[in-house]
């Protein structure tokens, strides 16, 4: 039986806590199981659109009594303006919390409780998600209260002050968080004049202005099924649960948004560099450059890279700051492709005095790293025997990160889900075909691109002056 929980999730594992984030896992899933060579039979996975414009995909997976269920609305901070900061993020808390023209909040929550099911939201910059996880014979159960939840908001004003309040309450705990708040000072930054600027928890001002009628007009434009998209992945028969689906959500009007024009994030003029202090008894670093979007087929080197320099056994930033010299307690390094534009992070947790020379240590070290060497492929004679294989280690390690996400029917809804909105053309592509075929090469010329001529966001978070 599944917990019962509403808790907010900023991210994954060993990921920083920064934005509600979704997560580039929907690169490896989304790929593997639409992509050539995906380890999924065509017997047991099945994708279509309803006559509404729903995207679905089911996949059976039988190996645990569950069925997971979720759902992607095409709304996110992106979709906001300086009006409307924030909104997003209240309509997901609303959504969750606040009731339906069927069920109060407390009946939802109530329905939820006796099916024990895991219930959860998340907002990120270009999707909102809806989950839920139930035992198998409680499909129907999810399948409708996904279809309530989502389609029969029922909007009041004194439901939603209270909804505001905790946001606001929410938005006071991002400044007293150093990752978090470094991180959205690195978005606004990165991406100036971009809507992948726009804060998701909001602009406080505005949260405190904003009107039900406000977010009647936002709900009724966004939430239409063919602006969304759902995923069933767990324990189920496929023509059994097509037709549910049909029968559910089939007779779900609604006309789909004017598709917004939004282009592909410009690279910064100059580095940014900027200085906070806070409540803290060591200093926090992060680092944040442009990368490849969702679509490019430049993420495939990006995530190597990223795999290599800041997250496996023994990552080069490792050696680089963690070293004889010590200038760095922690080091981390995330990728996340968004559809319009990604970014690589960079989170360093470090003594004050070192700062300035881990500054110089991890920029240096990116610039220089179209130069390095990854593979024992790259030396001649003796010199191959001893030779480190950071490339063949970083592709084990993502091939096992995906085949290990596989297992989780929550995470590959949320992918699939997620995946069904976000990509581009109809070409196939196999993620892990595409990793197995990098070579040394391909990654210096990643390097090159997007770290070699980089310009950077850089954001210390420093320890406040004693008085």
């Amino acid at each position: 039986m599944i917990s019962f929980t509403f808790t907010k999730r900023p991210g994954n594992n060993r990921r920083r806590p920064c934005r509600i984030a979704v997560s580039f896992l929907f690169i490896f899933l989304g790929f593997l199981i639409f992509g050539k060579g995906a380890p999924v039979s065509e017997e047991a996975a099945k994708s279509f659109e309803l006559g509404n414009g729903l995207k679905v995909f089911l996949l059976e997976k039988h190996g645990c009594p569950l069925v997971n269920a979720v759902a992607a609305v095409n709304l996110g901070s992106k979709d906001e303006t300086a009006e409307t900061s924030g909104l997003v993020h209240i309509l997901e808390h609303y959504i969750l919390f606040r009731g339906t023209e069927l069920r109060s909040g407390s009946e939802v929550s109530q329905d939820v409780r006796r099916h024990g099911a895991y219930f959860n939201a998340r907002t990120g910059e270009d999707l909102a998600l809806f989950e839920i996880s139930v035992p198998s014979e409680d499909a129907d159960f999810a399948l409708r209260n996904q279809k309530d939840i989502l389609f029969n908001l029922r909007l009041t004003q004194e439901a939603l002050d209270t909804e505001k309040d905790v946001i606001l309450e929410e938005l006071s705990q991002l400044q007293d968080d150093p990752e978090r708040y470094a991180t959205a000072l690195v978005y606004q930054n990165l991406f100036r004049g971009h809507p992948y600027a726009n804060p998701i928890y909001g602009n406080e001002e505005v949260i405190k202005s904003i009107t039900v009628e406000k977010m009647e007009e936002f709900y009724r434009r966004y939430f239409v099924p063919a602006n969304c998209s759902l995923a069933v992945v767990g324990d189920f028969d496929l023509k059994d649960m097509e037709e549910k689906i049909r029968s559910v959500f089939g007779e779900i009007k609604g006309e789909a948004p004017e598709k917004p024009k939004f282009k592909l994030a410009n690279p910064l003029e100059k580095s940014v560099e900027l200085s906070v202090e806070m409540d803290v008894q060591k200093a926090y670093l992060v680092i944040g450059t442009l990368a490849p979007d969702y679509n490019s087929p430049d993420q495939y080197g990006v995530d190597v890279l990223t795999e290599i320099f800041g997250r496996d056994v023994n990552p080069m930033l490792n050696s680089v700051l963690r070293g004889d010299r010590r200038l760095a307690e922690t080091v981390f390094m995330a990728y996340h492709a968004q559809r319009y534009g990604g970014l690589v992070l960079i989170y360093l947790t470090l003594d004050p005095k070192n700062l300035e020379a881990a500054k110089r240590e991890t920029i240096g070290f990116l610039k220089k790293s179209r130069s390095e060497n990854f593979s024992p492929d790259d030396f001649f004679g003796d010199q191959k025997i001893y030779a480190y294989d950071f490339l063949g280690g970083a592709k084990n390690q993502i091939r096992y990160n995906a085949y290990k996400s596989q297992e989780k029917g929550l995470s590959l809804a949320s992918s699939l889900a997620g995946y069904m909105l976000l990509k581009e053309g109809s070409e196939e592509r196999a993620y892990l075909e595409n990793i197995d075929k990098l070579k040394s090469s391909d990654l210096r010329k990643a390097a090159a691109k997007y770290f070699g001529r980089s310009k950077y966001v850089i954001v210390s978070v420093i320890p406040k002056k004693k008085e």
